[in-house]
């Protein structure tokens, strides 16, 4: 029996069970498939919040909850708590995944660190770059924000030359061998075998339809994809805006589309659930638009390629890698509202491009699915967790 303990995002209880959002379920429930008993490490909160929807309800599957948090401080303060919570189940676990930004997850490492569980950290975005572009990191703050985590990454680079670590992307991957050899690259993925969809060409109807999906929030550039759109229609061209998502910026988005005129041209769909209800978002689109500031790996772009969807998307985190440096994909400069309605432009205008875009775009998607993604990193922890009995044995 092999017992992983995976420690990556918050959930959402309601006393009974657990639920978060479905790019997470999926994660959890595709790790359950390669282990005995996979025992889940979460902030939890019973209050209506973003990121529930999807059970994580399955045999082998146990959600330990923690204090809710959602900021490195906030889960200092429950530090004591956490630290508790970890002692009594790190008996359980043979292996440990954790995201690379999962604070206190050091505190789980060094109470299973006597016994030899291997440790492996996923890094899915770089934080210095976030803390760097990102406005919701400004004046004090931002400085704040990358001494302490800065003081976290001391604790981290210890760990990840002991253990073994997964880098969203390889310019992550190649700064995180600086540190130590032991990490390799992944693509990270949501996509399951029925989310797929084949499509020759899009941008052919009267209407274009460009798709956002995401967070409604600071960072995520809409402001900058409005004014996009106000240039197209400008223009001359027959754009509508879908926008899929929930956060605390749609009622300045909302007034935005107004002063902009562009009241009956952008619509708000809120929260989608992961599947077929998003899967018909991305298949009547005919443009996905990702015009944030920072990102880390967005699995936003890889969904939309798995739909024979074309991407616009800004220089940022993974994305210029997912995109092959633009030729399966439009890349354009963050903060750039010309340049981005130009870029929707050339994809709407140059059926060869945009026809290789989803081409190639589909290909690659295909070749990195949730199944492979997972499998990848599900056969590695396997392996040192075998190691680490052997070594026991011994």
């Amino acid at each position: 029996m092999i017992r992983l303990g995976l420690y990556h995002e918050p959930v959402h209880a309601d006393g009974e069970s657990f639920d978060t959002y479905g790019a997470y379920a999926r994660y959890v429930l595709e790790f359950a498939r390669h282990f005995d008993r996979v025992t889940v490490f979460a902030p939890a909160t019973t209050e209506p919040t973003y990121f529930s929807g999807c059970s994580l309800a399955a045999d082998n599957v146990t959600v330990v909850p923690l204090p809710f948090f959602l900021t490195h401080a906030q889960a200092l303060r429950h530090g004591l708590s956490i630290a508790r919570i970890f002692r009594r189940h790190s008996a359980e676990l043979d292996v440990i995944n954790a995201r690379g930004t999962a604070p206190l997850a050091y505190l789980l490492w060094l109470m299973t660190r006597r016994r030899g569980v291997p440790f492996i950290y996923h890094f899915a975005s770089d934080p210095f770059e976030v803390i760097a572009q990102s406005p919701r990191y400004r004046g004090p703050y931002r400085l704040f924000a990358r001494l302490a985590y800065g003081a976290e990454f001391h604790i981290q680079k210890h760990i990840m030359r002991r253990g073994y670590s997964f880098a969203s992307g390889e310019a992550l991957c190649q700064r995180l061998r600086q540190v130590t050899p032991n990490v390799e690259a992944v693509i990270t993925s949501t996509l399951r075998q029925e989310d797929y969809h084949r499509r020759k060409d899009s941008c052919t109807r009267g209407t274009v339809r460009v798709l956002y999906v995401g967070y409604l929030r600071d960072g995520k550039g809409l402001d900058d994809l409005l004014q996009a759109v106000r240039i197209l229609r400008d223009a001359g061209r027959n754009v509508e805006l879908d926008i899929v998502g929930e956060g605390d910026m749609q009622k300045p988005l909302t007034d935005q589309a107004g002063r902009l005129g562009l009241g009956k041209h952008v619509h708000f769909h809120g929260y989608v659930v992961m599947g077929p209800p998003l899967n018909a978002r991305y298949n009547r689109s005919d443009v996905l638009a990702l015009p944030s500031v920072s990102e880390g790996s967005p699995k936003v772009v890889l969904e939309a390629l798995g739909h024979s969807l074309p991407v616009v998307a800004t220089t940022v985190g993974n994305v210029p890698e997912m995109l092959a440096g633009g030729q399966r994909g439009a890349v354009v400069p963050a903060k750039d509202p010309p340049a981005l309605a130009a870029g929707i432009a050339r994809m709407m205008d140059d059926g060869e491009f945009r026809r290789r875009c989803i081409r190639e775009g589909y290909a690659f998607a295909r070749q990195h699915s949730l199944e492979a993604f997972v499998a990848r990193m599900a056969a590695k922890a396997r392996e040192l967790a075998g190691e680490a009995r052997g070594g026991r044995k011994a």
